[in-house]
């Protein structure tokens, strides 16, 4: 444990939690920080345990600082969460004591505790055997019921950290995925948009556990094609960009169900999904050109042609697409050297782009 430990001292150290510890009795770190630690991985993102004397220094030295903070509801615990140079400090109570709160953790990789004062860790063997040897086990028979959204969070995790899963682990996950719509929204996109950063090929070795039957060769291939198109990483609402939706509905389609709603995307992100999967289109101009002029960007239209074609097709309909966006028409012009306005100036550029538009088609 020393790396961590190493890698902790470092990083706190320069946070306001240095001196905040001279100002409460007893102050735990707890969780993926110190996980990733462990793993050589500097975290952005910190939670912390404490006694309620504590937690209301915490508060008071929190305000007193100007620290920028706002409280949070998690379950029935009330939470701070402070952010200061681009890091998160995410402070809860403690449940009673650090060997019941243990049990409250998901899985035993992130049931460790690390005093700040004493630079002491707690822990019990099995965390750090897990740990040494990438096992991912729930801490207790209740730990993915408790809240479901573990069970994505499970998945995230042996994907991020190659880690083998426990069988009885797998069974609570896989029972968890049908308790997930009990959890609120926000909590499922946030872990989605963790999942969607995931490398490809971690990400298919983890689902392949899950869903053996299931054949997600299609979805890793047509993932690696939308890498070919910088511009699928527009956002489409906050951090949800269209390369994620195209992804959602790959993978929606090699599980046969609907993961938009799943995943707890919001409606725009749901809509655009949906949009992606019902367009059907064929390699010819009528048909690409209808999807084409049927949508103002041209985001859907590439995400279904990735969707639709192989490799060196979708590449090559996907670069047509984008040379289509780019031809443009000066109105002004049009209507000295035609000699019209109004709704006959609109068809006309409508069969001039078309025009345009077939012309490249051909040339391809």
């Amino acid at each position: 444990m020393e790396r961590a430990r190493s890698i902790l001292i470092d990083k706190l150290s320069s946070t306001f939690i240095e001196e905040l510890k001279g100002e409460v009795d007893e102050i735990y770190l707890v969780g993926g920080a110190i996980r990733d630690a462990f793993f050589g991985k500097v975290a952005k993102d910190f939670d912390f345990v404490l006694s309620e004397n504590a937690f209301e220094k915490t508060l008071k030295f929190l305000e007193k600082k100007h620290i920028r903070y706002f409280t949070l509801n998690k379950g029935n615990f009330l939470s701070i969460r402070a952010i200061e140079d681009g890091l998160t400090f995410d402070f809860t109570k403690i449940a009673n004591n650090i060997k019941y709160d243990l049990l409250l953790r998901d899985y035993t990789i992130n049931a460790i505790y690390y005093s700040i004062k004493r630079n002491k860790f707690f822990y019990n063997d099995i965390s750090l055997n897990d740990l040494k040897k990438r096992i991912l086990r729930v801490i207790s028979p209740s730990s993915i019921s408790y809240d479901p959204l573990r069970s994505l969070r499970g998945i995230r995790l042996a994907a991020t950290f190659d880690l083998s899963i426990d069988e009885t682990t797998k069974e609570k996950i896989r029972n968890g995925f049908s308790l997930l719509h009990t959890v609120k929204k926000e909590r499922r996109r946030e872990e989605t948009k963790k999942i969607l950063n995931i490398d490809i090929n971690s990400l298919i070795k983890v689902l392949k556990l899950f869903f053996p039957e299931r054949d997600f060769s299609v979805a890793y291939k047509k993932c690696r094609v939308s890498k070919e198109f910088e511009i699928l990483n527009r956002e489409i609402n906050k951090d949800f960009t269209y390369r994620d939706a195209l992804t959602v509905a790959l993978f929606s389609q090699a599980l046969q169900c609907n993961l938009a709603n799943t995943l707890g995307l919001n409606r725009k992100e749901r809509e655009i999904v949906e949009q992606i999967m019902k367009e059907k289109v064929a390699n010819d101009f009528d048909s690409l050109f209808s999807i084409f002029v049927r949508y103002r960007e041209i985001f859907i239209p590439l995400c279904v042609a990735v969707l639709s074609f192989d490799k060196e097709e979708a590449i090559k309909i996907g670069t047509l697409i984008m040379k289509w966006s780019k031809i443009k028409f000066d109105g002004n012009k049009l209507k000295m050297q035609y000699n019209v306005k109004g709704k006959a100036l609109g068809k006309l550029k409508e069969r001039l782009l078309k025009n345009e538009c077939r012309r490249l088609y051909e040339e391809v």
